[in-house]
């Protein structure tokens, strides 16, 4: 090898140790919010010239003899480049706005910045579908995030079986929908749906337990509802579901301690909310309108619990309806009986008169058969006594 290729390799070797000491900084950016990425200089008395790059495109080039200092969305801050400021502001960030940038200035990279882009979760919801499904959802979030299903108590991993869809809008959006088929014994169970961002910084939780009522009309009737353990600061909505028409019965917040309603005959008692228990009480409930789904919906940082009651009230005419059916049953089982007890007497009667008229029958023919027998032994004897010798 000669001295000149030594040199170029001592050289290229020297240079590859400057490359690897740049720094690499990683910045998360808010989708559709502005976004800054950091790069600093020396400064120096002379001219600047500043190209940035993403995924090694030019993407923005200043220099102070005339170049401006914006390219579409991307911005320098020119007025503090003199203090060796080269951060470039990125605008209105989309998910195109996410890779490896790298900062040149007079020719050194200065430093190489990993921006990510997320739109981070704002809600999550959970419910039942006509069907009996349960669905888990959120919606607007990138990237795509991660969808866990547990239950209280902890069923098994093969029990529970969802099925998760991801579909990207037109701004590359997600929207987020996981639906679970309940297993048989749902009342016993709190269907627990986690959902966590792709990097890990936030999860959203939604939880959902069914429960089953029954009533009787004009009786005071109370909804039980309690909140979830660790929920200290929550709002709260009661609302009621009938022929897929859901309306609002009563709202609360536990920050003010008061709530509102939109039902005469609904009732929440503010001691006891104060201690967790924001049970529903109905007053004299009608059967016809009252009848339905009723769900607890409490809603905090970053959870949502329903709780989603199925009640049932039997009205005053369904119940004299429904004696007045069972006497009717009772009258035609009984009908049946008798029927049935009188045809077993005339069978019975029937079969009795039919063996009584053949023994009746029989008895006349023996006596016929030993009338003849009798009249025959004495003409036996009177002819034995005229063939006999003298």
């Amino acid at each position: 090898m000669s001295r000149t290729h030594y040199g170029a390799y001592v050289v290229l070797w020297i240079f590859s140790l400057v490359e690897c000491k740049v720094q690499e900084v990683r910045v998360t950016c808010i989708f559709s919010e502005d976004c800054i990425l950091p790069c600093t200089f020396t400064a120096s008395n002379g001219d600047v010239d500043i190209k940035w790059y993403q995924q090694d495109v030019i993407v923005l080039s200043f220099h102070p003899t005339g170049q401006r200092p914006s390219n579409g969305n991307t911005w320098l801050f020119s007025d503090n480049v003199s203090s060796g400021n080269a951060s470039l502001l990125v605008k209105q960030v989309d998910t195109r706005s996410k890779g490896r940038y790298k900062c040149v200035v007079n020719n050194v990279t200065q430093i190489y910045v990993l921006a990510t882009v997320e739109a981070p979760m704002r809600m999550i919801s959970i419910n039942t579908d006509p069907s009996g499904l349960i669905r888990c959802s959120t919606k607007e979030v990138y990237p795509a995030p991660v969808v866990q299903w547990s239950s209280e108590p902890r069923s098994g991993s093969a029990v529970l079986q969802p099925i998760t869809r991801m579909a990207p809008d037109g701004m590359g959006l997600f929207t987020v929908e996981s639906v679970l088929k309940p297993q048989n014994n749902t009342l016993d169970l709190i269907y627990v749906c986690n959902i966590t961002s792709k990097y890990g910084t936030q999860t959203w939780t939604a939880s959902l337990k069914l429960q089953e009522i029954s009533s009787s009309e004009g009786q005071d009737l109370i909804i039980p509802c309690r909140t979830p353990l660790n929920l200290q600061s929550f709002s709260l909505v009661w609302t009621f579901t009938s022929a897929n028409k859901t309306t609002n019965v009563l709202e609360y917040d536990s920050r003010t301690r008061k709530y509102s309603r939109s039902w005469d005959i609904a009732e929440l008692r503010e001691d006891s909310a104060m201690k967790g228990d924001v049970s529903l009480n109905l007053q004299k409930p009608v059967g016809s309108e009252h009848s339905g789904i009723y769900t607890c919906a409490f809603s905090g940082a970053k959870t949502r619990h329903l709780i989603q009651t199925s009640v049932h009230i039997t009205s005053s005419r369904q119940g004299k309806d429904f004696l007045k059916y069972n006497l009717w049953m009772l009258g035609i089982v009984a009908g049946l009986i008798a029927l049935l007890g009188l045809t077993l007497v005339i069978k019975r009667y029937r079969a009795k008169s039919k063996r009584n008229q053949e023994n009746t029958g029989e008895d006349a023919e023996m006596q016929s058969i030993n009338s003849a027998k009798t009249l025959e032994e004495p003409q036996a004897e009177s002819k034995l006594m005229r063939v006999s010798p003298s």
